[in-house]
């Protein structure tokens, strides 16, 4: 018996021993992970905190009952990438909560979290091989789910979605699937991680050939789901990843017995004969050809988001400037030529490293080449013993190569994307990293049974970070619920409805600036309808209204006084006011903030008109226009309104809703 094979019998078999006897107890931490996958999955891979809070609560769930008696944390996992994990999450952890603006920051701190309960359930409680084949069985049925939607909306129903309230990003409402996403390229991050994952069982599994044929069904499923994303980022870093997963396939295919030899040989040849056959069809269909050909696109406007990211990195070098705060130094720093609202930089690392410095992404590469040197180790281990032996090594390779293969696509994926921004792909992307800190291969000799004070601090903190993310999650999700439903019944043209969900949203929370920001929009739509129309206000008068759209404004300015949005708004409700100069004063505000943008120069244009100041209104609406975007449409219409209003003065005082943006 080899030094590796008592390693496993004295150190793993102990601490799992109650596991085994009873996986039950194992299922009952999968049941709350994989139900967290699943509301993800529905509902737009957690994109707003509102799907994205209760998801996390889930695993917060399952991390509470890791304290069951009958769990312990199993030996095997590489400390050094543990370790350097911690000092990773709980440096953003500490910094996220000092951000300038917390609530900005919420989503990060939430995604983070999620993600280090997910590794730590992963890494140290579900080591069984059975357990994450059950993981990632779910993961494939979830993608195949996804390309519902997708085939629909890739066949002509542009702009579909399968929730009536969700609505794709702006400018994605085109053919390219999204499936449940709202960004094409999130569905695409998605589903390269699916294929690899399935492409790596259907080749090293250690099911019967039934299912490695449907793995392999999946597999192109999954490999056509990326190409109708119309996702180059996704094209990019798939090719990555399949590269990868040949090279270890090339590897370890001379360690294997013949018959896996040959069967190996065998389902690595049909799926690159497969591989083939999707280049074709992406090269016979005229919209996927063309995306295919601007991979190498130097006029992408992600070059001038980077560049604002470095912009936003030189203010704050080593510890940055906190979570998301790209959400506004992205305007502050824009390029003339974005015109749509830069949220994103469309770069993970950039944004690590303009949100928290040198020091977070410092961080992060160590974690990076830790666990991408326990997977290698894992691997070559792995084919050792299988070479003595004579064995199969059964599912653990199918995982490893799989996983490496994953990380490899999302290393350059996460160069031209902002995938670990999605809730969804983010967690997915911690199992990853969960499975090759604890592979079951190599890494047994490196066991924390040599440091038991570690192994007792990971016995109480993981279901201890479950508890208390719990209690911070639970008593923010109405706040987040009346927020959505504000949102979206004022997106679909009922300013009363939402104004009076939105009021109900602040009775529980003070701290949302997007309630405050939908009730003073909805305000504002309702004194146009009660000044033109003279309904739909409740006998409330366009100058009440007015007065709480501008008391919103100011209270969503309390709390993030870096949003140009609420600044903006604020102006257009002091200008309906009658205070000329406050508008002024507030339009300068957010051009401080947002210097570059069409907005500002429409909405300064609507303050000149509302006062009859008609060539000052049209020289604004002309610099609107000429940025071009959502505010050059808004100066459109102001312009057609001015050149009326000298014509018929009368004229002047209508009010035109559609003027005031998003």
């Amino acid at each position: 018996m080899d030094r590796e094979t008592i390693a496993h019998s004295i150190v793993v078999s102990p601490c799992l021993r109650d596991c085994r006897k009873d996986p039950r107890v194992n299922n009952l931490i999968l049941l709350p992970l994989l139900a967290a996958l699943s509301v993800l999955e529905v509902f737009i891979g957690g994109a707003r905190l509102i799907y994205c809070v209760p998801a996390i609560c889930l695993i917060g769930v399952a991390a509470a009952l890791s304290w069951i008696p009958g769990i312990k944390p199993g030996g095997r996992a590489y400390l050094p990438a543990i370790a350097a994990t911690c000092a990773f999450t709980i440096y953003i952890l500490i910094r996220n909560r000092l951000s300038d603006v917390e609530y900005i920051a919420r989503m990060q701190f939430f995604i983070l979290a999620g993600c280090f309960l997910v590794y730590l359930l992963v890494g140290v409680v579900l080591t069984r091989p059975v357990d994450r084949r059950l993981v990632v069985a779910f993961l494939l049925i979830l993608a195949v789910v996804q390309l519902v939607p997708a085939i629909v909306q890739f066949a002509g129903e542009k702009g579909w979605m399968p929730l009536p309230w969700a609505q794709r990003l702006p400018g994605f409402d085109n053919w390219r699937a999204s499936g449940f996403f709202i960004c094409p390229n999130h569905f695409a991050g998605f589903m390269e991680i699916a294929s690899l994952l399935a492409m790596s069982h259907t080749i090293w599994g250690r099911g019967s050939v039934r299912m490695k044929i449907l793995a392999g069904y999946v597999t192109l499923a999954c490999l056509a789901g990326v190409g109708i994303s119309g996702s180059r980022g996704g094209y990019v870093s798939l090719a990555v990843g399949i590269c990868v997963m040949v090279i270890l396939s090339v590897m370890a295919l001379p360690r294997l017995q013949q018959r896996n030899l040959l069967i190996g040989i065998i389902l690595t040849a049909t799926l690159i004969i497969a591989i083939a056959g999707g280049v074709f069809f992406l090269i016979q269909d005229q919209a996927l050809f063309q995306r295919l050909t601007e991979v190498n696109d130097q006029a992408n406007p992600r070059l001038l988001l980077w560049h604002a990211a470095l912009d936003q990195f030189h203010l704050s070098p080593i510890w940055g400037t906190g979570g998301f705060s790209y959400l506004y130094y992205g305007r502050l720093f824009r390029d003339l030529s974005i015109q749509g609202d830069p949220i994103h930089v469309h770069n993970d690392y950039l944004q690590l490293l303009a949100d928290y410095g040198t020091v977070g992404l410092g961080l992060f590469l160590i974690m990076l080449l830790l666990h991408l040197y326990s997977g290698l180790g894992a691997f070559r281990g792995l084919l050792r013993r299988a070479h003595q032996s004579g064995n199969s090594p059964g599912d653990r390779l199918a995982l490893i190569i799989g996983s490496l293969a994953v990380l490899a696509a999302y290393i350059v994926h996460s160069a031209m994307d902002f995938n670990m921004q999605i809730p969804q792909n983010a967690l997915v992307i911690a199992f990853v990293f969960g499975v090759l800190a604890n592979p079951g291969g190599s890494n047994e000799e490196r066991s924390m049974e040599r440091h038991p004070w570690f192994r007792v601090l990971l016995r109480w903190s993981l279901p201890l970070l479950g508890v208390g993310i719990l209690i911070y999650g639970i008593p923010r999700i109405a706040g987040e619920y009346y927020c959505e439903r504000a949102r979206v019944a004022l997106r679909d043209g009922h300013p009363k409805e939402s104004l009076k969900i939105a009021q109900k949203g602040l009775q529980k929370t003070h701290d949302n600036p997007e309630l405050y920001f939908a009730a003073g929009n909805a305000a504002m739509h309702l004194a146009q309808e009660s000044g033109s129309k003279n309904k739909g206000a409740d006998r409330v008068s366009a100058p009440e209204l007015i007065h709480e759209a501008l008391a919103m404004f100011r209270d969503g300015l309390r709390v993030f006084p870096n949003d140009a949005r609420l600044a903006l708004k604020l102006a257009m409700a002091q200008a309906l006011s009658g205070d000329y100069y406050g508008a002024l004063d507030s339009a300068e505000h957010a051009k401080t903030l947002d210097p570059n943008s069409s907005f500002v120069a429409a909405y300064r244009g609507f303050i000149e008109y509302t006062f009859h100041y008609y060539d000052d209104a049209d020289s604004y609406f002309r610099e609107a226009i000429e940025l071009g975007g959502e505010g050059a449409d808004i100066a459109q219409h102001g312009m057609e309104f001015s050149a009326k209003a000298r014509q018929a003065p009368e004229a002047a005082n209508a009010i035109n809703s559609t003027w005031w943006g998003p």
